[in-house]
Protein backbone atom coordinates (compact mmCIF):
# COMPACT_ATOMS: atom_id res chain seq x y z
CA UNK A 1 0.00 0.00 0.00
CA UNK A 2 1.16 3.52 -1.05
CA UNK A 3 1.98 6.20 1.74
CA UNK A 4 -0.71 8.30 2.50
CA UNK A 5 1.05 11.44 0.71
CA UNK A 6 2.36 9.95 -2.31
CA UNK A 7 -1.38 8.68 -2.75
CA UNK A 8 -2.30 12.01 -2.13
CA UNK A 9 0.30 13.37 -4.39
CA UNK A 10 -1.25 11.26 -7.38
CA UNK A 11 -4.60 12.22 -7.05
CA UNK A 12 -3.67 15.58 -7.24
CA UNK A 13 -1.66 15.02 -10.32
CA UNK A 14 -4.56 13.11 -12.20
CA UNK A 15 -7.31 16.19 -10.73
CA UNK A 16 -5.04 18.45 -12.16
CA UNK A 17 -4.40 16.48 -15.96
CA UNK A 18 -8.42 16.80 -15.76
CA UNK A 19 -8.34 20.61 -15.09
CA UNK A 20 -5.82 20.98 -18.02
CA UNK A 21 -7.57 18.82 -20.01
CA UNK A 22 -10.63 20.68 -19.48
CA UNK A 23 -9.37 24.13 -20.53
CA UNK A 24 -8.01 22.59 -23.91
CA UNK A 25 -10.80 21.16 -24.62
CA UNK A 26 -13.11 24.15 -23.65
CA UNK A 27 -11.01 26.31 -25.68
CA UNK A 28 -10.97 24.16 -28.68
CA UNK A 29 -14.51 22.61 -29.15
CA UNK A 30 -16.41 25.32 -26.62
CA UNK A 31 -18.52 24.05 -23.52
CA UNK A 32 -21.14 22.97 -24.98
CA UNK A 33 -19.91 20.78 -27.24
CA UNK A 34 -16.99 18.92 -24.91
CA UNK A 35 -17.90 15.73 -23.79
CA UNK A 36 -16.44 14.37 -20.51
CA UNK A 37 -15.01 11.65 -22.91
CA UNK A 38 -12.73 13.82 -24.67
CA UNK A 39 -11.73 15.64 -21.82
CA UNK A 40 -10.47 12.31 -20.18
CA UNK A 41 -8.85 11.47 -23.64
CA UNK A 42 -6.86 14.62 -23.48
CA UNK A 43 -5.88 14.22 -19.39
CA UNK A 44 -4.67 10.72 -20.64
CA UNK A 45 -6.85 9.15 -18.00
CA UNK A 46 -9.77 6.88 -18.31
CA UNK A 47 -13.83 8.23 -18.20
CA UNK A 48 -14.04 6.44 -14.93
CA UNK A 49 -11.52 7.86 -13.62
CA UNK A 50 -13.06 11.16 -14.38
CA UNK A 51 -16.12 10.39 -12.28
CA UNK A 52 -13.73 9.59 -9.07
CA UNK A 53 -13.47 13.73 -9.29
CA UNK A 54 -16.36 14.88 -10.52
CA UNK A 55 -19.73 14.11 -11.34
CA UNK A 56 -20.59 15.88 -14.04
CA UNK A 57 -18.41 18.54 -16.55
CA UNK A 58 -20.47 21.20 -14.79
CA UNK A 59 -18.89 20.44 -11.30
CA UNK A 60 -15.12 20.55 -13.50
CA UNK A 61 -16.16 23.96 -14.61
CA UNK A 62 -17.00 24.92 -11.52
CA UNK A 63 -13.89 24.31 -9.70
CA UNK A 64 -12.08 25.93 -12.78
CA UNK A 65 -14.22 28.78 -12.00
CA UNK A 66 -13.56 29.08 -8.43
CA UNK A 67 -9.51 28.38 -8.95
CA UNK A 68 -9.89 31.44 -11.46
CA UNK A 69 -11.47 34.05 -9.68
CA UNK A 70 -9.06 32.94 -6.79
CA UNK A 71 -5.89 34.17 -9.22
CA UNK A 72 -7.67 37.24 -10.60
CA UNK A 73 -8.62 38.54 -6.56
CA UNK A 74 -4.97 37.78 -5.38
CA UNK A 75 -3.60 39.59 -8.51
CA UNK A 76 -6.14 43.06 -8.24
CA UNK A 77 -5.39 43.17 -4.59
CA UNK A 78 -1.57 43.37 -5.25
CA UNK A 79 -1.34 46.73 -6.27
CA UNK A 80 -3.08 48.19 -3.87
CA UNK A 81 -1.00 46.82 -1.40
CA UNK A 82 2.27 47.75 -3.13
CA UNK A 83 0.79 51.36 -2.56
CA UNK A 84 0.84 52.54 -5.77
CA UNK A 85 -2.20 55.34 -6.48
CA UNK A 86 -5.78 55.06 -7.12
CA UNK A 87 -5.51 55.62 -10.62
CA UNK A 88 -2.32 53.63 -10.89
CA UNK A 89 -3.72 50.00 -8.90
CA UNK A 90 -7.00 50.72 -10.60
CA UNK A 91 -5.00 50.35 -14.30
CA UNK A 92 -2.69 47.28 -13.21
CA UNK A 93 -5.55 45.47 -11.15
CA UNK A 94 -7.35 45.42 -14.57
CA UNK A 95 -4.13 44.46 -16.85
CA UNK A 96 -3.72 41.84 -13.68
CA UNK A 97 -7.55 39.98 -14.63
CA UNK A 98 -6.92 40.44 -18.58
CA UNK A 99 -3.42 38.86 -18.18
CA UNK A 100 -5.20 36.11 -16.23
CA UNK A 101 -7.79 35.90 -18.72
CA UNK A 102 -5.41 34.99 -21.71
CA UNK A 103 -3.96 32.59 -19.63
CA UNK A 104 -7.23 30.96 -18.93
CA UNK A 105 -9.19 31.34 -21.87
CA UNK A 106 -10.33 27.77 -22.27
CA UNK A 107 -12.23 27.84 -19.02
CA UNK A 108 -13.78 31.71 -19.28
CA UNK A 109 -15.31 30.47 -22.36
CA UNK A 110 -16.78 27.80 -21.41
CA UNK A 111 -17.68 29.87 -17.92
CA UNK A 112 -19.58 32.74 -20.64
CA UNK A 113 -21.54 29.50 -21.87
CA UNK A 114 -22.27 27.49 -19.42
CA UNK A 115 -23.39 30.79 -17.22
CA UNK A 116 -26.35 30.41 -19.89
CA UNK A 117 -27.69 27.15 -19.90
CA UNK A 118 -26.75 25.59 -16.19
CA UNK A 119 -28.24 27.13 -13.40
CA UNK A 120 -26.75 25.28 -10.57
CA UNK A 121 -23.37 26.69 -12.47
CA UNK A 122 -25.17 30.11 -13.12
CA UNK A 123 -25.69 30.81 -9.48
CA UNK A 124 -22.34 29.91 -8.29
CA UNK A 125 -20.37 32.36 -10.90
CA UNK A 126 -22.63 34.94 -9.88
CA UNK A 127 -21.50 34.20 -6.13
CA UNK A 128 -18.10 34.61 -7.19
CA UNK A 129 -18.61 37.63 -9.39
CA UNK A 130 -20.64 39.12 -6.37
CA UNK A 131 -17.77 38.92 -4.90
CA UNK A 132 -15.85 40.93 -7.47
CA UNK A 133 -18.55 43.81 -7.58
CA UNK A 134 -18.18 43.96 -3.71
CA UNK A 135 -14.89 44.51 -3.93
CA UNK A 136 -15.12 46.93 -7.09
CA UNK A 137 -18.06 48.96 -5.40
CA UNK A 138 -15.10 49.32 -2.48
CA UNK A 139 -12.88 50.78 -4.71
CA UNK A 140 -15.35 53.07 -6.20
CA UNK A 141 -16.52 54.35 -2.67
CA UNK A 142 -12.76 54.96 -1.84
CA UNK A 143 -12.59 57.26 -4.66
CA UNK A 144 -15.44 59.10 -3.83
CA UNK A 145 -13.88 59.51 -0.24
CA UNK A 146 -11.34 61.38 -2.46
CA UNK A 147 -14.20 63.55 -4.23
CA UNK A 148 -14.36 61.58 -7.21
CA UNK A 149 -17.12 60.22 -9.54
CA UNK A 150 -19.76 62.35 -7.05
CA UNK A 151 -22.88 60.50 -7.60
CA UNK A 152 -22.39 57.37 -9.03
CA UNK A 153 -23.80 54.24 -7.34
CA UNK A 154 -21.07 52.42 -6.34
CA UNK A 155 -22.52 48.69 -6.91
CA UNK A 156 -24.03 49.57 -10.55
CA UNK A 157 -21.03 51.02 -11.41
CA UNK A 158 -18.66 48.21 -10.44
CA UNK A 159 -21.20 45.68 -11.95
CA UNK A 160 -21.10 48.08 -15.35
CA UNK A 161 -18.03 47.95 -15.43
CA UNK A 162 -17.22 43.78 -14.39
CA UNK A 163 -19.54 42.96 -17.40
CA UNK A 164 -17.42 45.47 -19.61
CA UNK A 165 -14.62 44.05 -18.50
CA UNK A 166 -15.77 40.24 -18.72
CA UNK A 167 -17.27 40.78 -22.22
CA UNK A 168 -14.43 42.65 -23.92
CA UNK A 169 -12.14 39.81 -22.95
CA UNK A 170 -14.44 37.46 -24.00
CA UNK A 171 -14.42 39.26 -27.89
CA UNK A 172 -10.71 39.67 -27.93
CA UNK A 173 -9.44 36.91 -25.81
CA UNK A 174 -12.01 34.17 -26.59
CA UNK A 175 -13.06 35.21 -29.98
CA UNK A 176 -10.45 37.03 -31.15
CA UNK A 177 -11.47 40.50 -31.58
CA UNK A 178 -13.82 42.48 -33.89
CA UNK A 179 -13.95 41.89 -37.35
CA UNK A 180 -11.59 43.14 -39.26
CA UNK A 181 -10.09 44.99 -36.53
CA UNK A 182 -6.47 44.03 -36.05
CA UNK A 183 -5.61 42.23 -32.71
CA UNK A 184 -3.56 44.57 -30.63
CA UNK A 185 -2.82 43.11 -26.84
CA UNK A 186 -1.13 46.50 -25.76
CA UNK A 187 -4.08 48.73 -27.35
CA UNK A 188 -6.32 46.50 -26.33
CA UNK A 189 -5.33 46.51 -23.26
CA UNK A 190 -4.74 50.28 -22.66
CA UNK A 191 -8.32 51.31 -23.92
CA UNK A 192 -9.46 48.79 -21.47
CA UNK A 193 -7.50 50.01 -18.86
CA UNK A 194 -8.19 53.89 -19.73
CA UNK A 195 -12.32 53.11 -20.11
CA UNK A 196 -12.28 51.68 -16.29
CA UNK A 197 -9.93 54.78 -14.60
CA UNK A 198 -11.81 57.49 -16.45
CA UNK A 199 -15.19 56.06 -14.81
CA UNK A 200 -14.14 55.95 -11.62
CA UNK A 201 -11.25 58.83 -11.03
CA UNK A 202 -13.27 61.77 -12.32
CA UNK A 203 -14.26 65.63 -10.57
CA UNK A 204 -17.36 67.10 -11.24
CA UNK A 205 -16.43 70.27 -12.84
CA UNK A 206 -17.44 73.92 -10.77
CA UNK A 207 -20.30 75.46 -11.33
Amino acid sequence: MQPLEKAATKGQRTDEAFRAAARLVFARDGYLNAKISDIAAAAGRSVASFYNYYDTKADLLIALAEEFHAEATQLAALPYRAGLSGEEALREAVAGFWRTYARRRGELIGIFQAAMIEGRFRDRWLELRGEAITRIAGAVRAAQADGYCPGADPVMTASALSAMLEHFCYIWLGQGGEKDVPFDDERALDALCTIWVKAVYWRAEPL
